[in-house]
């Protein structure tokens, strides 16, 4: 039965596609995209000159009637809309069949075909030569080793393999805010708003408890703000407590670059000096570029304002969150790195200053593109102007390192503040385009003649030799308080008794709130309406090696697997010609197309979507024709060639690689396949190896473990890897519970042979559509599916899901389903039905960064005693614990862009989380304790991350094997695109679910 995506009055905009559904069947109808080849070896699918078409058709209507409103829409459908979509697909398929028969020549022809362009793998074994499918599946591995690192505090630095600074920020007495809010407005109402009208002051009180017993009122906003913002705030004072942590405590002859830090230092505090000037008016920020205004105010009170710069601490990798119910305090671990102003890989390579200084160039094509483009202009404005800003005051200077008579000690005598005010506000505050613009390019000018480079290459390299080096920093906790100021209150008593309490500002533009919660160090701030006390703890904390060894090696396992290849590819130039020159003959299906019909100066927004759209159904539909008949055992890759290069893309090459990934996403329900791009600029044997390895990385292997510590005995282990992308959604927040989620999953298979032997591979893939509602209490695709692995003996599954971590201080507690999502216990409970001896362990994991000090080669570290690695996370109530860490040691890149190295970090929920349905005793047992069981699942899941490798030279494991379901680098991430109303965006994955569903219910699926 079709899940039906609608109902009454829930914020979210239906949408229409009949029109554009209408127009793809007419243009279909008189001309058959399908081609075969004389021996029948190769099957050409034109959907590109088609989607063209369809996208120069005057008058198509928008799928939506308003964007009033929408974030995004894709399958919101009303039951009538409902039934006509899954009517004009059927159509549109049954259009498609009758021009696949009439080119196969019968009906049975294309079962027939199929099966012959359908080789066993193994006659593609061979030696990888020029481009194509040939791959020595038979070799071995060579030996992969495994070593167990244990944390200490009580060894020499110079021991240590790994070094990682790990930040703890807490905040106490978070229980207590709504309380001593309420006391600072009441405060407010006494001493300000009404200071001689008792009688007044008693009507505003109660007008005051009312907004307090009031879920949706003023009071809740502020306090939601508090919420939201602090963790932010405490991130970016934290960024600078880093450096001058670093500055205090390390050691370094280096009198030069100690003064570039604390130089850098000096300039960050002055920024957060200007923005809270007390004796400046928000008006006094406002400056504007291409006809956007900015306030820098709100806009440096950013967390990640300092992010642009060139050298600057980075707090990435989430260890976890604690909360203390009872005391009311609120920790985040986290972890700590330096940005060492390396590439920008979006942009070419170019390192972070050339990247910023290029956009802020009035000159440069990237700069005078985004400034006129209408859709990219408010963002591009604002870029340039807050860039301009952070960059001036971190590198204005009078001094200049390349002048024979330079002298370092002068940088600390240049302060920003007073030139800035007087040379650039003015200009930037007024309305004369062409002063700004000169105002850029004198800065850009100044910043080449001035030498920056030199200041920040030299305090680069001293901050990487004292990071690299071995002795241990003292730990240290830092005391900060976070202030909500009295300025976001409103100061007219008419307004406050209509219940109108903050300041008309923020209801004209509620960005501006954000200026209004500061971090200062205890009792500084007198102007709080309302205050929390926090801290932040910087720890050193080190790696030691063990003795005990593991080692391994891995086959790949291909028998009775056949290969249906794909080419994408461009059908011009260089992409051209080396199809013509090497596929010719082979047998595969082709898909062709202009890769040029995206470039700017093409389509319009508008038609750009309907390209986009009619290249996403048409190419579901066609393959789903082509395997109704097709036998099971089915490899299906999607080898994509590519003219443009990694740093820049072509904007057709980079929607058709997103497409070809959704569709392999799709295809894994039922057969096994991947997609894999080959840029051929700069090609060789290695980047072929290493696409086809990449290429070849989902099909099932089997280790070998030569030597172990203990053999093993878990016959049967899956891992579900279950997140969701959001795909129909209103901007306003009473309407969040409404949002329709498209929901993606993979699920992996690792078996026991033998004694020492392990067969591991993905079994299939999922995606479904459902309200938030429903998302996270029972999602019948993922109750299907445990139903399934229980049916297939799997009563050991490791569940990872998205990390329940909500970056906010809990002072207003939302639906707590909600906020561990996938985790949540209504869900568990669904998927525990029915099956007493069914274990599910819910784990997830984030990454974080490490510094890799020296020692022997090794494959992988691994740390898994959970008493120590507790010591990351210390979590007294034991919410959330820490069971595994692993690390691969590769280095890529330069080696100024390969200073740190990931650590992937393994945590599971203890507690109360699902009383009466899950007893944390049996995670307890099988992941936190030192049991047989333990040992074999985290051996099965380490070896599931060195199935997952993808690269020739030097083999280890992946450190992010789940990068196809979770992160920005998922296919639900990539499946996003812009509707043809600008800023709506669109789901293609959750779009082509709905297909996929129509025409599995029309052939009985």
């Amino acid at each position: 039965m079709v899940n039906q995506l609608s109902g009454g009055n829930d914020g979210l905009q239906p949408v229409d596609y009949s029109y554009l559904l209408q127009q793809i069947s007419r243009e279909i109808q008189g001309q058959n995209l399908f081609k075969l080849s004389g021996d029948r070896n190769r099957l050409r699918m034109d959907i590109d000159d088609i989607a063209a078409a369809v996208a120069r058709t005057p008058g198509l209507q928008n799928p939506i009637t308003s964007a009033n409103g929408v974030r995004s829409a894709s399958v919101k459908f009303t039951p009538r809309i409902q039934e006509q979509f899954s009517s004009q697909i059927q159509e549109i398929q049954d259009q498609l069949r009758r021009h696949l028969q009439e080119t196969m020549g019968s009906p049975e022809a294309i079962a027939q075909t199929v099966d012959q362009m359908s080789p066993e793998l193994t006659q593609v074994q061979g030696t990888t030569g020029q481009l194509g499918f040939t791959f020595n599946f038979n070799q071995t591995s060579p030996i992969l080793q495994k070593e167990k690192l244990r944390l200490e505090t009580n060894r020499p630095g110079g021991e240590s393999r790994l070094k990682f600074h790990k930040i703890t920020l807490s905040v106490q007495n978070v229980n207590r805010f709504s309380s001593d809010l309420r006391q600072g407005m009441a405060n407010y109402i006494t001493t300000k708003l009404a200071p001689n009208d008792e009688e007044i002051q008693q009507e505003l009180l109660g007008v005051l408890d009312g907004l307090v017993q009031d879920e949706i009122s003023y009071f809740n906003d502020l306090q939601q703000l508090v919420d939201t913002e602090s963790l932010g705030k405490l991130k970016k004072e934290a960024k600078i407590i880093y450096l001058e942590h670093l500055a205090e405590h390390i050691e370094t002859s280096d009198t030069v670059g100690m003064i570039y830090l604390n130089d850098l230092i000096r300039r960050l505090r002055l920024i957060e000096a200007y923005i809270n000037d007390p004796e400046k008016a928000d008006g006094d920020f406002e400056v504007n570029y291409g006809g956007m205004t900015v306030n820098y105010r709100d806009a440096l009170s950013r967390a990640e304002v300092f992010d642009c710069l060139p050298i600057i601490p980075i707090i990435d990798g989430n260890l976890g969150e604690h909360t203390d119910g009872e005391g009311g305090e609120r920790q985040f671990i986290l972890g700590l790195k330096l940005k060492f102003g390396g590439p920008v890989q979006t942009h070419a390579g170019q390192e972070v200053l050339d990247y910023n200084l290029m956009l802020l160039n009035p000159e440069s094509p990237e700069h005078k593109e985004a400034i006129a483009d209408e859709t990219r202009r408010e963002s591009f404005a604002r870029k340039v102007l807050v860039r301009l800003f952070v960059y001036y005051f971190v590198f204005a200077s009078d001094c200049d390192p390349g002048k024979p008579d330079y002298n370092p000690d002068q940088e600390g005598n240049f302060y920003p503040w007073r030139l800035f005010d007087e040379r650039v506000m003015s200009i930037l505050s007024g309305s004369e385009e062409g002063a700004k613009q000169r105002i850029f390019a004198g800065f850009v000018r100044g910043m080449n003649q001035r030498n920056v480079r030199v200041k920040i290459e030299h305090l680069r390299t001293m901050l990487q030799n004292v990071i690299k080096r071995q002795r241990i920093l003292p730990t240290r906790t830092y005391s900060r308080q976070i202030n909500l100021r009295k300025g976001i209150l409103q100061k007219d008593v008419n307004s406050a008794l209509l219940g109108y309490f903050l300041d008309p500002e923020i209801e004209r533009n509620p960005k501006a709130q954000l200026k209004y919660v500061t971090i200062g160090e205890p009792g500084l701030e007198t102007k709080a309406l309302s205050r929390l006390q926090a801290s932040i703890k910087i720890e050193d904390v080190r790696y030691f090696p063990e003795t005990e060894q593991e080692r391994f090696t891995w086959n790949y396992q291909i028998a009775g697997i056949r290969m249906l290849a794909v080419v994408c590819t461009p059908n011009q130039g260089i992409c051209w010609e080396q199809y013509r020159e090497t596929f010719r003959n082979q047998q595969l299906i082709l898909l062709g197309y202009d890769n040029t019909r995206l470039n700017p100066g093409g389509f319009n927004p508008s038609q750009t979507f309907i390209y986009r759209f009619t290249w996403t159904v048409l190419s579901y539909i066609c393959f789903d024709l082509l395997l109704e008949k097709a036998p099971k055992n089915l490899f299906i890759p999607f080898l994509r060639l590519h003219e443009g290069t990694h740093e820049r893309p072509l904007p057709t090459e980079k929607f058709l690689a997103n497409l070809c990934k959704g569709l392999s996403h799709l295809l894994c329900c039922e057969y096994r396949s991947n997609s894999q791009g080959i840029r051929l600029k700069n090609f060789n044997r290695h980047r072929l190896e290493n696409g086809l390895r990449s290429l070849y990385s989902m099909l099932p292997k089997t280790f070998r473990v030569m030597e172990s510590t203990s053999p093993l005995q878990l016959d049967k282990l899956a891992i579900a890897i279950v997140s969701s992308r959001e795909s129909d959604a209103a901007t306003k927040p009473e309407y969040r519970r409404n949002r329709i989620a498209n929901v993606t999953g993979e699920i992996i298979g690792i078996q026991r042979s033998a004694e020492d032997t392990i067969q591991i591979e993905r079994l299939h893939t999922f995606s479904d559509n459902y309200s938030l509602r429903r998302l996270y209490r029972e999602p019948p695709i993922l109750i299907d599916t445990v139903n399934q692995l229980y049916q297939e003996g799997y009563q050991h599954i490791l569940y990872v899901a998205q990390a329940p971590y909500t970056s906010t201080l809990h002072i207003t507690r939302g639906d707590r389903d909600e906020d561990l999502y996938f985790m949540s216990p209504p869900l568990i409970t669904a998927l525990m039905q029915n099956h007493p001896d069914l274990k599910i362990y819910p784990i997830f994991f984030d990454k974080y960064y490490v510094c890799k000090l020296g020692g022997p080669k090794v494959s992988a570290f691994v740390v898994q005693d959970t008493q120590q690695l507790t010591s990351l996370a210390q979590d007294p109530r034991q919410q959330a614990v820490v069971f595994l860490n692993l690390f691969n040691g590769i280095s890529v890149g330069r080696p100024e862009e390969r200073f740190y190295n990931g650590v992937i970090s393994y945590s599971t929920l203890l507690g109360d989380f699902y009383p009466q349905v899950m007893d944390d005793q049996s995670i307890r047992q099988d992941l936190i304790y030192d049991t047989p069981l333990k040992r074999d699942i985290l051996q099965y899941l380490t070896l599931f991350h060195f199935s997952r490798f993808d690269r020739k030279t030097e083999q280890t494991l992946k450190l992010d094997p789940y990068e196809n379901i979770i992160g920005e680098q998922s296919i639900g991430a990539l499946s996003i695109f812009e509707q043809m109303t600008p800023r709506v965006e669109f789901n293609a994955l959750a779009f082509l679910t709905q297909v996929k569903k129509v025409l599995d219910l029309r052939k009985g699926g």
